[in-house]
C-alpha cells in the first residue's frame, strides 16, 4: 500500500492539549521524529521495501530541514508552527528547482536524459535490475541523510543537492516502471542519433519528381527485440531528378526511394492496459531496402526492426523528413550506420509538400 505523507506536517505536529496550540520547539521535533522512524506501521515488514525507503529518506530530509531552520534557537524555544513550515517548503522548493538543473548537467553528457544512468544500472536493464538499482540509491541518500544528522553544522546546500538527486532518481524509477515509458527510452537510447533531419533539406534541389505506385507485393515480416510484429510492403517509388548549376540533368534516381507501408503490432503492450488486445499501428515511409539482405542476414534485419523502424523513428521522419526514415548502410570499418542521402531527404520533403 503506498502511503503519501507530508513529513514537516507529521514532525509539527503536537499532541497539544488546547486544540488553539500553535507554536512548536526543537525537542518536540525530535521526538516527533523519533516515533515515526521506529513506526511499525511505516516501516513494519507489510509494506514494499521501496516504499520504505523512499519514506525513510523524505522523513530524514525532512527532519534536517526543520534542524537547520531552528538551529539558532535551543531545545525548548518555541516558535510557530506556519512560520516553520513556510521555511521548510521554500527549502523544498529549492530541492525540485536544483532537480531539473541536475537534469540539464545529464542530458549535457549525452544527447538525450538517460533515466539508467540516473540509477546507475545498464540500459534496457530488466524490472528486477532496475528495482534493485533504484534501492541501492535509496540506501545510500538515506545513509548520508544520517551523517547529516550527526554533523554540529548542517550545510543547506548538500542536503538539497542530495535530495534533488532523490527526485531525480525517483522520478527515473517510476518511467522505467511504465512499460510504455520505458519503450520509449529505449527506442531513444537505441537510435542514438537524432531523426530529424529536416535542417539537411534544400530547396531547389530536385528538379523533377514522379511518383509510380504498386500494388499486390510480398508481404514480408520480422520481430523487434520488444517481441512486436513488424510487416512491410512495397507499394511504391519516387523517382526524382536533380540538375547542376547550368541546368542540365546529371543525376536521375528511379529506383532506390521506395515507399512502404508498415504495420506494427504491439504485442510487447498487449498485457498493458489494453484488455489483452493487440494494438496496431501503420505508418507510410520511404528509404531504400535490401529484401535479399534483410531475409538472410540477421544483424541487418534486427538493425531495421529495432532502429529504422523503431516508433520514435517513423514518427519522426514522417513529421520532419516527409516520411524518408534513412537507410542502413555499411561503413569503411566494415560497421552499419544509419544514412540520410541528401537528395532523397529533399526529394521526400518537396513530395509532401506538393
Amino acid at each position: 500500500m503506498s502511503i503519501k505523507l507530508d513529513f514537516v506536517k507529521q514532525l509539527t505536529t503536537t499532541k497539544a492539549v488546547k486544540d488553539e496550540e500553535n507554536s512548536i520547539n526543537k525537542k518536540q521535533i525530535k521526538e516527533s521524529f523519533n516515533s515515526l522512524i521506529d513506526s511499525a506501521f511505516l516501516f513494519g515488514k507489510s509494506r514494499p521495501a521501496i516504499e520504505k525507503l523512499q519514506d525513510k529518506v523524505e522523513l530524514k530530509f525532512s527532519y534536517i530541514c526543520l534542524l537547520k531552520i531552528l538551529e539558532d534557537y535551543s531545545d525548548d524555544y518555541e516558535v510557530d508552527k506556519s512560520d516553520v513550515r513556510s521555511k521548510a517548503k521554500q527549502i523544498y522548493e529549492s530541492a525540485f528547482s536544483y532537480k531539473d538543473v541536475l537534469r540539464r548537467k545529464n542530458k549535457s553528457k549525452c544527447s538525450y536524459i538517460n533515466p539508467y544512468q540516473n540509477l546507475l544500472v545498464g540500459n534496457s536493464a530488466s524490472k528486477v535490475e532496475i528495482s534493485r538499482g533504484y534501492e541501492r540509491q535509496l540506501l545510500v541518500l538515506s545513509k548520508m541523510f544520517d551523517l547529516e544528522l550527526n554533523k554540529i553544522i548542517i550545510d543547506p546546500r548538500e542536503i538539497i543537492e542530495s535530495y534533488s538527486t532523490y527526485l531525480l532518481q525517483k522520478q527515473s524509477f517510476e518511467l522505467l516502471e511504465n512499460p510504455i515509458e520505458k519503450r520509449i527510452i529505449d527506442e531513444e537510447i537505441l537510435l542514438n542519433f537524432n531523426p530529424n533531419q529536416e535542417k539537411l533539406y534544400s530547396s531547389n534541389i530536385i528538379s523533377k519528381i514522379s511518383y509510380h505506385s504498386e500494388e499486390d507485393n510480398d508481404i514480408y515480416k520480422m520481430i523487434n527485440r520488444f517481441n512486436d510484429v513488424i510487416m512491410f510492403q512495397k507499394i511504391g517509388t519516387l523517382e526524382y531528378e536533380k540538375s547542376n548549376f547550368s541546368n542540365s540533368f546529371y543525376l536521375r534516381d528511379g529506383s532506390t526511394l521506395q515507399n512502404y507501408r508498415i504495420r506494427k503490432e504491439y504485442n510487447s503492450f498487449s498485457n498493458y492496459d489494453y484488455d489483452n488486445q493487440t494494438i496496431a499501428k501503420e505508418y507510410n515511409i520511404f528509404t531504400n531496402l535490401n529484401i535479399y539482405q534483410l531475409t538472410s542476414d540477421p544483424e541487418f534485419t534486427l538493425l531495421h526492426a529495432d532502429i529504422l523502424f523503431s516508433d520514435l523513428n517513423l514518427k519522426e521522419s514522417i513529421i520532419h523528413n516527409g516520411g524518408y526514415i534513412g537507410e542502413i548502410v555499411k561503413n569503411d570499418n566494415g560497421k552499419y550506420d544509419i544514412f540520410h542521402d541528401h537528395d532523397k531527404l529533399c526529394a521526400c520533403i518537396d513530395f509532401k509538400k506538393n
